[in-house]
């Protein structure tokens, strides 16, 4: 015995689904947004999402310009070290990726960084 759901069914199960799994991003409209789904349709429902999406984009974007600021900063911090100079950076990471090639070793490639970045911090004053 095969059960046959209408069109619109399958949609409402499909919006079920997704928000059980999407929950927890969208906890605050969540009670809004199912009954919205079955008593007002789908059209309704698309302008609900509308509205409350403005939010979703304004935090992102925040945390975007949040995190560029934080990467400038750390960025900045890191150019005057010994260890991001052109020249040492290059060497290392030469020798680095060809350790890796040939060992394989992913221990000895990260063990070719360690003294420059050891002496570079503890020249600046970090350590």
């Amino acid at each position: 015995m095969k059960l046959k759901f209408e069109k619109s069914v399958m949609i409402k199960l499909a919006i079920l689904s997704i928000l059980i799994i999407a929950a927890p991003f969208i906890v605050p409209f969540v009670v809004e947004f199912l009954v919205m789904a079955d008593l007002m349709g789908l059209e309704a429902l698309i302008l609900f999402l509308i509205y409350h999406a403005r939010h979703a984009i304004a935090e992102t974007l925040y945390r975007l310009r949040t995190a560029t600021a934080h990467i400038a900063t750390t960025v900045l911090m890191l150019a005057p070290i010994y260890v991001m100079q052109p020249k040492v950076f290059l060497s290392h990471g030469i020798a680095s990726s060809i350790i890796i090639v040939f060992a394989c070793s992913a221990f000895l490639a990260l063990a070719i960084w360690l003294p420059p970045l050891y002496l570079s911090l503890y020249g600046s004053g970090i350590i």
